[in-house]
């Protein structure tokens, strides 16, 4: 530190009897300019110097206190204050590291202390440079590591181990985060990665006022907004839930603006809407899926936000309104096939009563065949609209 401090006292002292003199009050000024560049506190108490008179401790009269020294990194470890195991509050000022607490072996040993480290607590330790350990029983081993909690360890350049249990695993950039439902311990798995504990749930607010946003859940408990059963539930009231199946809002409360629709012409668009087998340009070559593009979909039906994407909801209401157009045509079709049944059994009374032998008889079984031939042509017209018929 500059050797340019002044207790206020002794200032006051030279100012009376000196100062007169121009000689020795350039030289004071000359001595006391660094003073108010180095510290900007005046009101000094105490100065503890060193054997350079150089002063390394400075305790001012409010409770303020500065404590300096020179960094070198102690690579002989000669220099720490002290070693082994006891409570402190220890500044050790060649590798820039502070220590408070206690500990219970060698964790504050110069060979564990990294420099311009941080440890704060009960056997913890900070042991690569610009590391930080809190709390009981946490370890920052690597460059930049952070570990924060209990029983926690940051084993990974910049990684981050908070809660309990919680280990970087020598993944570097990666963030661990552990809850206290377990004491097994919760390790990365790959670099540059979060990985969560929490058994209550992992939420998230988009709102100030907790309204919307997402919870992660086990499907043991229940979401902020009333679901469970869930592995993911969100504000909107949609759901996936712990068997797989993604859940859409349908609430019949949440909808307006109701409109009957055709459903023979829902049936005629999609009879027109292409359908292919595709993949996405980020699949590999083995992955393929059929159906519309959104482009085709939104032009058919003008359904949803944009031509970019199909909202299930949507693509399950087409479907299921092109089902009931079928299922109309199939029940009128099985009434004209109980019609042609009721005839059928007429003709064939008649050729009963005249015994099968006159032209009467004859002329029937033409009619009936007539009459069915004709009706299957008509059914089968009627089940393929448009286009090509296949008979």
């Amino acid at each position: 530190m500059n050797a340019s401090f002044t207790l206020k006292s002794s200032r006051r002292k030279l100012s009376n009897s000196f100062l007169r003199q121009p000689v020795l009050k350039t030289l004071l000024c000359s001595l006391l300019v660094p003073v108010g560049v180095y510290a900007q506190k005046t009101d000094t108490l105490l100065v503890g110097r060193d054997a350079a008179q150089n002063k390394n401790m400075i305790v001012f009269q409010d409770g303020a206190f500065l404590f300096g020294g020179e960094f070198n990194g102690d690579g002989s470890g000669v220099d720490v204050p002290v070693e082994g195991a006891g409570t402190r509050l220890m500044w050790y000022p060649r590798k820039g590291a502070f220590r408070g607490g206690g500990v219970n072996s060698t964790q504050w040993d110069a060979a564990n202390i990294g420099d311009y480290s941080v440890a704060i607590g009960q056997d913890v330790r900070a042991s690569a440079s610009n590391a930080t350990a809190f709390g009981l029983r946490t370890t920052a081993a690597q460059q930049s590591s952070f570990a924060v909690g209990e029983n926690n360890v940051a084993s990974g350049a910049a990684s981050v181990a908070m809660g309990y249990h919680a280990h970087t695993n020598a993944r570097q950039g990666s963030f661990v985060f552990a809850d206290r439902s377990s004491v097994d311990t919760i390790r990365a798995g790959v670099n540059h990665s979060a990985n969560w504990r929490v058994s209550g749930g992992f939420r998230i607010f988009t709102a100030s006022n907790l309204s919307t946003g997402v919870t992660l859940q086990s499907g043991a408990s229940v979401s902020n907004w009333g679901q469970s059963n869930a592995v993911i539930s969100t504000s909107t009231g949609a759901y996936l839930s712990t068997s797989g199946v993604w859940q859409s809002v349908s609430d019949v409360n949440k909808k307006h603006r109701f409109e009957k629709i055709s459903y023979e012409e829902v049936l005629r668009k999609l009879q027109k809407l292409p359908l292919t087998r595709w993949s996405y340009k980020t699949e590999a070559e083995n992955i393929s899926h059929i159906g519309p593009t959104a482009q085709d979909f939104y032009a058919a039906f003008g359904l949803g936000s944009d031509n970019r994407s199909i909202g299930t909801v949507d693509a399950d209401g087409v479907a299921l309104a092109g089902i009931k157009a079928l299922e109309e045509r199939t029940r009128n079709l099985a009434a004209e096939l109980e019609s042609l049944k009721a005839d059928n059994a007429a003709l064939r009374q008649q050729m009963h009563d005249n015994n099968g032998n006159s032209w009467m008889g004859l002329a029937g079984f033409g009619l009936l065949a007539l009459a069915l031939g004709g009706g299957l042509v008509m059914a089968r017209r009627r089940m393929i609209p448009g286009g090509n018929r296949v008979f």
